[in-house]
């Protein structure tokens, strides 16, 4: 038996969809009207989860396009009550905020945000696993998910400790910059690993540009995959691009067997 979540919302679209796709959008990109025009589209398309990036002053995970992003838009809204109170009006997706340390949790905003249950789940990279549970434990109060982190470049003590805890678990695919294309195996010892480890719902991200690559993964066992430099790169050709390779992707999420 999967083990639950914490966040309701997130816990009825699992238990609804045998495999799930993650999209992700820069908070307020291209600008901060169209940005909710998009996510309007995007669930009539039927994007699942969504994860969207909290904006960032240094954006030094993330791969070139995201990070050119964060750039372009009003970092205003970090603060702005009024847009996260909208965003959560404009889907009834879960929403799962990307931010860094420094930008969404030293700054206290992670649990405005949690108190006013605005977002279903946390995505924080690079942060020790010992903070990320205790961020899980005060969160889960408020119905927050936590995300739990994996890869091959943590010590596999860390990674035993992220499978026995953590409800939804992100496997980062691979140690480099986001935006690469990333088609290696190296990924399936450590899978396999948390699959025999771990009751958790596990996600595969970095590197997932197409739908062959999407369903590879989900047949080896993912239950979701997470999908955001390709997704930038479609909306920056054009918002009829970015909803057809929504559609097509989805729709592939939903007929793997």
């Amino acid at each position: 038996m999967k083990k639950q979540c914490y966040n309701k919302r997130n816990q009825e679209y699992l238990n609804g969809h045998r495999h799930s796709f993650v999209g992700f959008f820069t908070a307020g990109y291209p600008d901060t009207e169209r940005f909710f025009s998009v996510i309007r589209k995007a669930q009539e398309c039927g994007m699942g989860i969504f994860e969207i990036g909290f904006p960032a002053k240094d954006p030094y995970a993330d791969g070139e396009l995201i990070r050119k992003s964060h750039k372009m838009i009003d970092h205003r809204i970090s603060n702005e009550r009024k847009f996260w109170e909208k965003l959560r009006e404009t889907t009834d997706h879960p929403i799962w905020l990307m931010g860094y340390k420094e930008d969404l949790i030293d700054t206290g905003i992670y649990l405005e945000l949690a108190k006013a249950q605005v977002v279903d789940a946390l995505v924080i990279p690079i942060l020790p696993v010992g903070e990320r549970i205790r961020l899980m434990n005060e969160l889960k109060e408020y119905g927050v998910d936590m995300l739990g982190f994996i890869g091959n470049q943590m010590e596999w003590e860390n990674n035993d400790i992220v499978c026995e805890k953590f409800p939804i678990i992100y496997q980062q695919l691979y140690s480099g910059p986001t935006g690469c294309v990333n088609n290696t195996d190296s990924y399936k010892r450590l899978f396999h690993f948390v699959k025999k480890s771990s009751n958790g719902y596990v996600f595969a991200g970095f590197g997932i540009g197409t739908e062959e690559r999407a369903a590879e993964l989900l047949k080896d066992g993912f239950d979701g995959v997470i999908i955001g430099t390709a997704i930038m790169k479609k909306m920056n050709v054009s918002e009829e691009e970015l909803m057809d390779f929504l559609k097509k992707m989805e729709k592939t999420v939903e007929e793997v067997d």
